[in-house]
């Protein structure tokens, strides 16, 4: 195989594939990281995304990451999240029919689109270019079964107030534990319809592709496929150095669309003086802001916790927190018990020795990296796929305990319960975090499998790198 892509090379006709992530960083990061190992596989990768001014691009050799021109507001009132996102999705679409035209008329044709599987459309611009096409599912194979079921009519309004909810291939379910979207129909109709149109016209991909792995979702993974038998699974999408370390130098995606001018050293350096799983990790990704009620719970159950805490507080938030609650954050011999900063490398401070749980959202990938590299969590699911995931973590793969929303107070949750999860999950001593740190080491361990060679997920890669190469010879 290696031959043949050398051959192309010097012929000047390499096989290029342009993978096309939602612009947004908990998508932009796992197919980003599918690239990568595409592009270490011997393929061209070009990845088109709508970047920010505040965007940051990390050393990605022989990978072209062009940004994608926004169409600008022309309205006079304030922009509606739906004309945004019809801005958004047009920019895009002109800027990849440029690129498929350009390349096909220099006579060096782009082989594949790899696209975010919530962007469908991308379909009709395969079709129109006789393109060969990908789609790639960023979640997990239960919230993507969950939202299937709904696409079929199989999971109406009517099914959830009967309390238990029986999926096949899915544990039984509360409404409590669905994706938000599903849970409240009501509130989401054009969220939950986006999402159900995922898997309209889906057979027309050549490929299907979802970050997960067999052995972490076997009964999930084995009825997607009963349903879309073309389905594989490629994850964990978490750079190579904390798992199969193929891809060299990979600590990190390499986007980021949020990234400040903080001093990364001297939040390590900080994590560097403290013993061993004595900080707690707090971050709920990019998208997720919490209520000022929830920012103060949340603050202090940190302070009755007694522990070192490093809390990453994006700018725009950082006025929800109690005052001066880091300056009040000492102990008595004039330590800072709490480090709270804008912005991280959440791998690098997650792979740090220090860190000994992770309070989270719950989102897919940081649930993923979290797995990945051993971390306890505790999870404060806040909506979209967080809730299953969530449940998922505690009562199926039993790495870390979820903090319970209470409904008489108004979805917040409370200092105590927090403190409590904490307490658990960092007692070195209790039986609940013997467990919990007994079973990451396995599934860390079938992580790395997974995307080690002859590994599930590695093989599935090395399947569609062939097949791309035999159907564009």
């Amino acid at each position: 195989m290696g031959s043949n892509f050398e051959e192309r090379k010097e012929n000047g006709n390499e096989v290029h594939v342009v993978v096309i992530p939602y612009p947004t960083q908990g998508h932009i990061n796992p197919l980003l990281q599918f690239a990568k190992h595409l592009h270490h596989e011997g393929l061209k990768v070009t990845i088109p995304t709508i970047l920010t001014n505040s965007s940051s691009l990390h050393d990605l050799p022989n990978l072209t990451i062009q940004n994608v021109s926004l169409f600008p507001y022309q309205g006079t009132d304030p922009e509606t999240l739906h004309s945004f996102s019809e801005r958004r999705q047009a920019s895009i679409r002109l800027h990849l029919t440029q690129l498929l035209t350009r390349h096909r008329d220099d006579g060096n044709p782009i082989a594949c689109l790899v696209y975010d599987s919530i962007m469908p459309w991308v379909l009709d611009i395969a079709k129109q270019f006789g393109v060969l096409s990908a789609a790639f599912f960023t979640q997990s194979s239960a919230v993507n079964a969950i939202y299937y079921n709904f696409h079929k009519g199989w999971l109406s309004s009517d099914a959830l107030k009967e309390g238990l909810i029986c999926l096949d291939g899915l544990p039984v379910l509360c409404s409590s534990d669905l994706p938000s979207f599903v849970s409240e129909q009501h509130k989401y109709p054009a969220i939950l319809s986006f999402l159900a149109n995922q898997f309209v016209a889906l057979n027309d991909a050549h490929w299907i592709f979802a970050n997960t792995f067999d052995s972490l979702e076997p009964k999930e993974v084995k009825w997607m496929e009963g349903e879309i038998a073309i389905m594989k699974n490629i994850g964990p999408m978490v750079p190579s150095m904390y798992l199969d370390g193929r891809l060299e130098n990979d600590k990190d995606y390499g986007v980021s669309l949020f990234e400040s001018n903080n001093n990364k050293d001297s939040t390590m350096k900080w994590l560097d003086s403290k013993h061993n799983k004595s900080v707690i990790y707090v971050s709920f990704g990019s998208a997720v802001e919490l209520e000022k009620e929830q920012m103060e719970e949340l603050a202090c159950a940190l302070k009755l916790t007694n522990k070192y805490f490093l809390w990453v507080v994006r700018e725009s938030e950082i006025h929800k927190l109690p005052h001066n609650f880091v300056e009040d954050h000492e102990d008595t011999a004039g330590d800072q018990k709490g480090l709270v900063v804008n912005w991280c490398s959440q791998l690098q401070v997650l792979a740090h020795k220090s860190i000994g749980c992770f309070v989270t959202h719950c989102g897919w990938n940081s649930t993923l990296e979290a797995l990945s590299l051993g971390v306890p969590l505790v999870t404060m699911a806040q909506w979209s796929d967080q809730p299953t995931n969530a449940k998922y973590v505690e009562d199926v793969w039993k790495i870390g305990k979820r903090v319970r929303l209470m409904e008489e107070d108004n979805g917040i949750c409370r200092r105590e319960e927090i403190e409590l999860c904490v307490n658990e999950v960092m007692d070195e001593e209790g039986e609940v975090s013997e467990e919990i740190r007994k079973n990451l080491r396995k599934w860390r361990e079938l992580a790395k499998e997974a995307m080690d060679d002859g590994g599930t997920s590695h093989a599935n890669i090395m399947h569609f790198v062939q097949q791309l190469l035999y159907k564009t010879n």
